[in-house]
């Protein structure tokens, strides 16, 4: 059964939603085909939408897309699970270092001098300081510093889990 998208169905537009594409003026020849929702983009408005037929990603507004079908049960063990939320994670922080231009030298160093105590009087850094600092919203800071935090607990479990930096980094990390 396929629904158009009003106020209220918008609710159903989850990630893993399958969706038609409909009413697009810009690329049309997508229109009628079927895909799943992946991640809705707040900042442009538009779910990004994996279609079925051709792998390809599109960025489409909800006004078009009709709901197919909810998502099938999360099957995934725990593994792939947490998994998926890394790379969902990854490719937010991805987008953060790439809006605010954090991955010249200077930057990633400065974020590095906070984030390990090396900038004078610092001994945590919480969301609000750093989205202040950095002139980001608080839930971009968030991400970008839950990524950190997932990058520590990884270092800390599979590479160097007695290490004594991991530990200091990781212990300002979770007073946020």
């Amino acid at each position: 059964q396929e629904h158009s998208m009003s106020e209220e169905s918008d609710a159903r537009l989850v990630t893993g939603a399958t969706v038609k594409v409909q009413g697009l003026k810009g690329a049309p020849e997508h229109n009628g085909c079927f895909g799943a929702l992946e991640e809705f983009v707040k900042e442009k408005g538009r779910w990004q939408v994996k279609l079925a037929n051709s792998g390809l990603v599109l960025g489409v507004k909800p006004a078009n897309l009709a709901f197919i079908r909810a998502p099938e049960p999360d099957e995934e063990d725990e593994e792939d699970k947490e998994g998926a939320q890394m790379q969902r994670t990854k490719r937010k922080f991805d987008r953060i270092v790439k809006k605010y231009n954090l991955f010249s030298e200077d930057k990633a160093g400065e974020i590095a001098d906070l984030l390990t105590g090396g900038q004078a009087g610092m001994t945590s850094v919480s969301p609000t300081d750093f989205a202040a600092k950095y002139g980001m919203e608080t839930e971009e800071a968030e991400i970008f510093l839950k990524w950190i935090q997932m990058g520590v607990n990884f270092k800390e479990t599979a590479i160097d889990p007695h290490g004594q930096a991991s530990e200091d980094l990781a212990g300002r990390l979770n007073k946020m």
